[in-house]
């Protein structure tokens, strides 16, 4: 009995992870948008990063659909976490370290708080490449500086073609679950994202 029903809920979780396949919600406008607006700007940094620039295009319909500029999006729960790291109510947070927010203000806690460019990298996530967040809010140069943070963060699964991985890595910071349940805020988010690859090969071909 117990056999039939765990028979019956991995077949549901098959079939819901072929719908998620075959029915996946794409945008071609994005597409001739992400490629008229980064196109050749993410081949030439891809070049020299050594990162596949199908998945950056993909990535980038997926963060902000391909419009430039990108908007920010302030995340408040998140400031609400930096506040307390900086006041010691907290040991660390995410990357950070409470040493590394002491003293800072609350607009400048602020900008860590929100996401920013065309990846829509988190502004605290400049703490780990080393580089100033006026460079990460800077437009002509956050894409570089997103793609760095890629590589660095998820490199390996870029390299061994595990883009499932990668994407869910890039949202939530963890590799694909097991059986393919994701826990993006955007439940086809992978999906989305491997379909948006395909389609740009599709067109280098």
């Amino acid at each position: 009995m117990f056999r039939n029903i765990l028979y019956l809920v991995i077949i549901a979780i098959l079939l819901f992870i072929l719908y998620r396949l075959l029915w996946v919600d794409v945008k071609k406008e994005a597409i001739l948008r992400t490629k008229m607006n980064y196109e050749t700007e993410v081949k030439e940094i891809c070049a020299e990063e050594n990162v596949p620039y199908n998945y950056i295009l993909a990535l980038i319909i997926l963060e902000c659909s391909g419009r430039k500029p990108a908007q920010s999006r302030f995340e408040p729960a998140v400031y609400d976490k930096l506040k307390q790291l900086r006041n010691g109510e907290l040991g660390r947070y995410s990357t950070l370290s409470a040493s590394q927010v002491r003293g800072m203000s609350d607009g400048t806690l602020r900008l860590l708080a929100t996401s920013w460019g065309a990846l829509q990298l988190m502004g605290y996530h400049c703490f780990e490449l080393g580089v100033p967040i006026d460079e990460l809010i800077n437009q002509n140069s956050s894409l570089r500086i997103g793609i760095r943070w890629c590589k660095k963060t998820y490199g390996n699964y870029l390299i061994n073609q595990n883009f499932s991985d990668a994407f869910h890595a890039h949202n939530t910071g963890k590799p694909m679950p097991f059986f393919g349940i994701t826990t993006t805020h955007d439940p086809q988010y992978v999906f989305r994202g491997m379909r948006y690859m395909s389609m740009f090969e599709e067109l280098e071909n």
